[in-house]
């Protein structure tokens, strides 16, 4: 959409005003133009009395050819009020990573931002403003970084000079492997809990149960994932990344000529910076396969200031 095609556009301040109950936005980004139409879509409002879940989520719609190549997705919020004036902004800012885009979502990307409730008068959220950041690899060849041939990287950790500028470490496991330090581990935990209990007696003091320790000692020690185990496959893999620096988006992987090798699941459980992914395939991975590791860099990243105006509430 742009002044020329839109009767009755007004530009003023680099914002595009529609006729209509929502302003879109012409934003350009570096050098080259991205045109990105940010629209309200579904709205939840939740406001009731004496409720502890009260809040408001507005459903934003992005649309624009360069949601077509982007990998991951975040939105900030730096204003929004509804008519009375009431502030909607949440009192605690909320984890703000960037969220992997699947390849189906890219043909109608919807990100959810969460509000508090607005006034139980008002009609209308009277703006909402803040900054769309796309996540483009392409824009960057730094962004992508490839581990190649698999198969000599499983059982350690993966040797890559693009992984260790971007502080990310990547240690892959078979499911045999995975099984075995597993066993390794509980023999280890077991032991040291023992030593624990010996010492606890002897000084008098409670401790915990030996099932809440091993479970607390095997997350730490695979990204908190050991649970999900179970569902891993003869021809799954397990990643644990280790990203103190969150620089990691994504994860892919395709065959030594490139082409996309398409996972049959994916789990994942643990902290942001030690997490565990068990991917499951269904056939065993080609030789020469490898992985694409998506690294966030700044160049990568299209920044979208937006403006919605006068949302109808439910």
């Amino acid at each position: 959409m742009t002044p020329n095609n839109t009767k009755g556009a007004l530009v003023k301040k680099g914002f595009l005003y529609c006729a209509g109950t929502f302003a879109v936005l012409t934003i350009m980004s570096g050098i080259a133009a991205a045109q990105v139409r940010v629209l309200p879509g579904d709205i939840r409002d939740n406001r009731s009395t004496g409720s502890f879940f009260n809040r408001l989520e507005v459903e934003l719609r992005l649309v624009g050819d360069v949601v077509a190549d982007a990998k991951g997705v975040r939105v900030v919020v730096a204003k929004a009020v509804d008519e009375t004036g009431r502030d909607l902004m949440p009192e605690r800012e909320r984890e703000n990573e960037f969220k992997e885009i699947s390849s189906y979502e890219r043909e109608n990307l919807k990100v959810n931002i969460e509000l508090k409730n607005p006034s139980r008068r008002a009609e209308t959220v009277q703006e909402i403003a803040g900054t769309v950041e796309l996540y483009v690899p392409r824009r960057d060849p730094a962004a992508t970084v490839l581990v190649p041939n698999i198969a000599r990287s499983v059982g350690r950790q993966a040797a890559s000079p693009g992984l260790k500028a971007a502080g990310i470490e990547i240690t892959i496991w078979n499911k045999e492997q995975y099984t075995a330090r597993r066993k390794e581990e509980e023999e280890k935990m077991k032991k040291a809990f023992e030593e624990r209990k010996k010492q606890a007696e002897k000084e008098g003091e409670p401790l915990e149960d030996l099932g809440s320790a091993l479970a607390e000692g095997l997350m730490k020690a695979f990204g908190g994932l050991f649970e999900a185990f179970s569902q891993m496959e003869e021809n799954g893999l397990a990643l644990n990344v280790k990203d103190p620096k969150g620089k990691l988006v994504s994860i892919e992987f395709e065959d030594a000529a490139g082409k996309a090798i398409e996972h049959q699941g994916r789990s994942s459980m643990g902290s942001n910076d030690d997490k565990t992914f068990i991917y499951d395939f269904k056939e065993p991975l080609p030789t020469g396969a490898r992985i694409k590791v998506y690294v966030m860099t700044q160049r990568a990243v299209v920044k979208s200031p937006f403006k919605l105006a006068s949302v109808p509430l439910p």
